[in-house]
């Protein structure tokens, strides 16, 4: 049973929360989705209760698929693992050829624990591919 929140303010300004199992996102995305009079919804999986801003006492629901709550979180989800994942691939088209092997390289700690298990060859053969893989340019 999904247990769902919908908070009109999120933590930053201009947003609103849903919270979907424990997992929150604040977006403005999520601004206008509920009337502007409800502070927030609560749903525990089979019932719930909207919260006023004026102090007008609760009232119970018992269906919440009106609000769309689960589409609207899942497409957020989407869109901030989208801008991740470019703004990961614009940090690394950005990187030089030094940068990219430091990234790979392992700490010096490790790799003398690699020289001292598995012998310098694998450890040269090792650092062979990922000078290979970025060449200098």
């Amino acid at each position: 049973m999904t247990k769902i929140i919908y908070i009109c303010e999120g933590e930053k300004e201009g947003t609103a929360r849903i919270g979907i199992d424990g997992e929150y996102i604040d977006s403005t995305n999520f601004r206008g989705v509920v009337d502007d009079d409800i502070h927030a919804i609560q749903w525990n999986g089979t019932s719930g209760e909207i919260e006023y801003k004026d102090g007008t006492g609760n009232t119970t629901i018992s269906e919440i698929s009106s609000y769309d709550f689960e589409t609207r979180f899942t497409t957020e989800q989407q869109t901030i693992a989208q801008v991740k994942a470019q703004s990961e691939a614009d940090i690394i088209a950005n990187m030089t050829y030094k940068d990219k092997r430091v990234a790979e390289y392992l700490g010096i700690e490790d790799q003398l624990d690699e020289i001292y298990h598995n012998g310098i060859d694998v450890w040269k053969s090792r650092i062979k591919a990922i000078k290979d893989k970025y060449p200098k340019v």
